[in-house]
């Protein structure tokens, strides 16, 4: 009986074994990297990206180029990384160049986007990172103080469904939402609870999500779950969600420690994952669920590191993606590293999430200092939109400054610089949107485009609308009215050209025609004359004779 007793408990603790060592994480031998090294790596990205943007290495990624960028994909990331790093940087001048780009789209029927909600999440959590207010960042044409989180994620729904680009907009809503603990108005027409449900309604027989489809995809089951973590352990529906998400990702993590997306390898999926486990408290290190082989998700991650400390997408050319080169250091790729490696950062150092941004203190913009003035006054005569930065951070800081004897003097300046530099910056946008209106895609390459061969012409014709016709000479001469900086900011103005000089030939060819035509005309009237002429000295010559004739008779 002991025999059997004795067998049957040790079976028990055989199978609980088992069950602990299949489904509980635990730490195993992988490499372990400190935080000074994952900063290192960061700050070895940030420089490749200041080379990228020509900045100076010891100066600020945030400068004129950068700035150009602001209220963009690629011009909102970058400050996010650094600030979760605590990275000091030109955030000012960002809140400053952002706060009124927010203001000239607002004056815009669709804002900041018709159909993606997203831009308004990405632009919050920027301001954030920044050291700014998404709920108080400018004012719109009523007067209003412009507030992105209620436009953007409860209220989104208002104008159009926050969901309308598919799981994307539920996802950066929450997060967007958690990232300052905001109170959702009771009269909202969105709550925590619709969101939440709606992602849950997205989820796959496997566990996972996906941007459309029914093929689990990885950067959006991590998204998921990052939007998802405020609530883990606080939420059983929440938990049960992302521990079967977990155990999808452990499940589908390479023996190189990395993952894919669409079957192809690359270092966005592996980022979106280092995020994730991060906003769980799950250190990447030491959990064995994501350990294969040895390789941890930063040995995954650094796969895809070049030596100028960028990275790449993937080693795999995706023609879907012809701008990431398998062997050429690519900024969204870059972007999303600086992003894991601030959350691994973050997480080492026992602090917030990423998008956690509750411990962000907010950014305090000096007062208007005299070498301020000195640069207002020495502002050149032709203004560009190069000055564009410089004049609107300048506008701000005076703007929040405390009252001095010549502020009105320099306010006034500082509004006729931004008019100017608005009125260039609207010629261009005309110029390129008119060029835009009027390209098709080349045969050869769909890639490639060029101007309309059919729309060279301002004379109408029955086969081109009237209001397709495109006024070349007017174009052209808007070109030669910008400043010389501003004139390669004009795109395809080749094509502009070419089809100038096309229609020019055209209407030589026309005339020269013309020519030929009247000189090939003049020249059968004279023969014709001539031939008429000697018909009559002819018919004299024939007179003459006869009459002679008759005289000799």
């Amino acid at each position: 009986m002991k025999n059997k007793f004795l067998i049957k408990f040790i079976s028990v603790i055989i199978a609980v074994s088992t069950v602990l060592i299949l489904y509980l994480p635990v730490t195993v031998s992988a490499k372990e990297y400190t935080t000074d090294e994952i900063y290192k790596i960061a700050t070895d990205l940030i420089n490749w990206k200041k080379s990228d943007n020509g900045a100076v290495q010891s100066g600020n990624l945030i400068n004129n180029k950068y700035l150009e960028l602001a209220g963009t994909t690629p011009g909102d990331w970058y400050q996010i990384g650094m600030s979760r790093l605590e990275i000091e940087d030109d955030y000012a001048s960002y809140l400053a160049v952002i706060e009124d780009k927010i203001e000239s789209r607002y004056a815009t029927k669709n804002k900041l986007s018709k159909a993606k909600a997203t831009e308004w999440h990405r632009i919050s959590l920027s301001v954030l990172a920044s050291g700014g207010d998404p709920q108080n960042i400018g004012t719109d044409q009523n007067g209003n103080a412009i507030n992105l989180i209620a436009d953007g994620t409860y209220n989104r729904g208002l104008t159009a469904p926050l969901g309308r680009q598919g799981i994307n907009g539920w996802i950066w809503g929450l997060i967007a939402l958690d990232s300052m603990k905001y109170k959702i108005p009771e009269d909202a027409y969105n709550t925590r609870e619709d969101i939440i449900n709606e992602i849950f309604s997205k989820k796959l027989s496997d566990g996972g999500f996906a941007l459309s489809g029914k093929t689990y995809d990885t950067d959006i089951t991590a998204m998921v779950i990052q939007c998802l973590a405020p609530y883990y352990g606080t939420r059983n529906d929440v938990t049960e969600t992302i521990d079967k998400a977990i155990t999808l990702l452990s499940a589908n993590q390479l023996e190189t420690g990395d993952f894919s997306s669409w079957e192809m390898p690359n270092s966005e999926s592996t980022s979106q994952v280092i995020i994730a486990l991060c906003s769980l408290g799950i250190d990447p290190f030491s959990d064995s669920r994501f350990i294969k082989n040895g390789n941890n998700l930063l040995d995954g991650l650094l796969r895809y590191r070049m030596t100028d400390g960028g990275f790449i997408h993937s080693y795999t050319y995706d023609a879907n993606n012809p701008t990431a080169q398998p062997d050429k250091s690519n900024t969204m790729a870059g972007e999303q590293a600086l992003l894991a490696l601030a959350s691994l950062w973050r997480l080492k150092n026992g602090k917030t999430s990423l998008y956690d941004f509750t411990d962000k203190e907010k950014t305090v913009i000096t007062g208007f200092t005299a070498e301020d003035k000195q640069i207002v006054d020495s502002l050149p005569e032709e203004l560009s939109t190069d000055d564009y930065v410089t004049v609107i951070s300048l506008l701000k800081k005076l703007e929040d400054s405390e009252d001095f004897e010549d502020k009105k003097i320099y306010l006034q300046k500082l509004k006729d610089a931004k008019a100017k530099i608005d009125d260039i910056q609207n010629k261009i946008d005309n110029i390129n949107n008119n060029i835009s209106t009027h390209v098709s895609p080349q045969k050869e390459e769909t890639t490639s485009y060029a101007l309309d061969p059919d729309l060279y012409f301002e004379e109408e014709t029955s086969s081109i609308p009237e209001d397709s016709i495109m006024d070349l000479d007017s174009i052209i001469k808007e070109y030669e009215s910008l400043p010389e900086t501003d004139k390669s900011k004009i795109e395809a103005y080749e094509d502009v050209v070419k089809a100038k000089t096309k229609k020019t030939t055209a209407k030589r060819a026309v005339i020269i025609s013309i020519i030929c035509i009247l000189a090939i005309g003049l020249s059968v009237a004279i023969i014709i004359l001539r031939i008429r002429k000697r018909k009559r000295l002819k018919e004299t010559e024939m007179e003459e004779l006869a009459e002679l004739y008759r005289c000799e008779e």
